[in-house]
């Protein structure tokens, strides 16, 4: 049998040595208001940014802060994207493939590359610069037109 010293929870079983349990909500079960809180509370976790970008950060909470992610030295998104479509000018044919020095044309293959380049452009949506989604939109256009020109010869 417990003592009346043993700390007991609010269901009455035993508590654990050392662990005190404060029930600090401010509404019953019936969702009526608990004795020893205030009628009107105020709003106790900060704000979070929005969207709006620098706007947003500034009018941020304490333990909130806004900043750009840093790209790698060296690399940017530029890199990135033509990383990504040398692959697609090699299968469509358009420029020698390094390794062999000739031309070669696949098309499922460079139909793959441009897809995924695609994928890039649809997962970066609202994060890029502008400069880098005009660049981007342009690589795409111009690998997808070259791809229906190269489609068209052979069939």
């Amino acid at each position: 049998m417990a003592s009346a010293s043993e700390p007991r929870d609010e269901a009455g079983g035993k508590s654990p040595p050392g662990i005190k349990v404060t029930d600090r909500r401010h509404f019953t079960a019936t969702g009526e208001r608990r004795e020893g809180f205030p009628e009107e509370v105020a709003e106790d976790s900060p704000q979070r940014p929005g969207p709006s970008g620098a706007a947003a950060g500034s009018q941020a909470g304490p333990g909130f802060e806004r900043r750009p992610v840093r790209e790698p030295d060296g690399v940017d998104f530029t890199m990135l994207i033509n990383a990504m479509a040398q692959p697609a000018l090699w299968l469509l044919g358009e420029v020698a493939d390094p390794a062999t020095g000739q031309r070669t044309m696949n098309l499922e293959q460079a139909r793959l590359q441009i897809d995924m380049l695609d994928l890039l452009r649809v997962k970066c949506r609202g994060n890029l610069a502008p400069e880098e989604q005009e660049l981007l939109e342009r690589v795409l256009y111009r690998l997808r037109m070259l791809y229906v020109s190269r489609a068209g010869q052979l069939g």
